[in-house]
This record gives C-alpha cells, structure tokens and sequence, in this order.
C-alpha cells in the first residue's frame, strides 16, 4: 500500500497533468502538502514557482502560451477551478488569426468574479460566456474564432479590416466554416455588426448573412 507521499504526489500529479504541470497552491493543499511543504519542494527544486500560487512539477517542460495557462490558473476560485476564460485579442494571436496583436492578456470572467488587486499585464472582460462558445486549447478554455471575432466587434475598438483579415483567414483555414456565420445564433445588434465585416470578405458574394 503506499505511503502518503505518495499518495499526496499522485493526487497532485492527476490535477496538475490537466494543465500540463501547473497547478495552484489550493490544488496542492487540496492534495495533502501543507504550507509548509510547499515551501520544502519549491527550495528542493521538485516544484518551480511560476508565479505567486502558481508552480509547475519540474519533470514537465514549460508549455506553449505557458503565460496563458498561468493566467488563466489565477482566475481560479476557492474551490481550484479556473473562472476566466482566454478571449478577445489574445484569443484570435492563439487562433493565429489576423495581424491584430495586443501586449495585454485578454480573459473574460464571470460578472461576479473579484479580485482586490490587478496585475497590470490583465485586461479583464466580464460577461458568462455560453459553454458552448468555449473549446479548450493548450490546457486552457478559449473562446472559439467566431465568437472571437463577434466579441472584437461588440468591444469596438478593433479596425473592421483587422476583423475582415481575421474572419476570412479562419474560413480559410476551416477554423469557421461559412454556414456558421450563416446560421450564428445572435443578438440582432451583434449580427448587424457581423454582417458589416461579412459584406468586406471575398466570401461576401457567396452567402449572405442571416438577419433576425
């Protein structure tokens, strides 16, 4: 029967494998390591601090958007579970979508989330983002291309041709497909501005885009 180290290492092993190493301080306090030894495998280097509350298990190599993933750990609520999700701007560079590029990290979070302080690094969007308009990408929740793209134009502080560049590189590369634009189910303020950037693409002639 093993030890409870052991049997502390494979609870944490199982949640940090979810997010390619990571994982939080709750997580590992969820898992049995005490304050105290957290502080012990951090200096014995079995654990690398990425960030405040934020380790990585040493035998895993830092993963691609490695600085996303430790963003989107810090939205996590009480209980360990990530509340943001990767959208906007940083959402459509991790599509490689477009030209538009954005220093700042993008995260949409619940209307209720709360933080008492803000790393200069965040720009926060606080909506519910539908289940349905999330994948998971590199470990993290994401919002899908389209509606990406939709958030970019409801924000509005986003050149339509970025957004026409963006729209037509993902029906090229099968990220949208044209009848998703078509059938969209949205708000009939959210398809007029759809409907703006669609009229600017190359596909503009082929399909139409559906308006309540």
């Amino acid at each position: 029967m093993p030890g409870p180290s052991k049997v502390n290492f494979q609870k944490l092993y199982g949640i940090a494998d979810q997010y390619d190493g990571y994982f939080t301080a709750k997580h590992a306090l969820s898992a049995g390591y005490s304050n105290r030894m957290q502080i012990y495998h951090v200096q014995n280097g079995d654990w690398i601090r990425e960030s405040r509350g934020i380790f990585r298990l040493r035998h895993f190599p830092p993963s691609l958007n490695c600085d996303l993933l430790v963003w989107y750990l810090w939205s996590s609520d009480r209980a360990g579970s990530p509340q943001g999700v990767i959208s906007h701007d940083t959402a459509l560079q991790v599509h490689n979508l477009g030209s538009w590029r954005d220093s700042k990290v993008h995260l949409t979070v619940p209307k209720h989330f709360r933080r008492s302080v803000m790393p200069p690094q965040l720009y926060l969007h606080c909506d519910n983002v539908d289940p349905g308009d999330v994948i998971v990408k590199h470990s993290f929740k994401i919002t899908k291309p389209l509606k990406t793209i939709v958030d970019l134009l409801i924000a509005g502080y986003v050149s339509d041709d970025y957004l026409v560049e963006a729209l037509e590189e993902a029906i090229d590369s099968r990220q949208v497909l044209q009848l998703e634009v078509q059938d969209a189910e949205l708000a009939p303020s959210q398809r007029e501005l759809l409907s703006r950037i669609w009229s600017k693409t190359k596909y503009a002639g082929s399909k139409k885009v559906r308006h309540s």
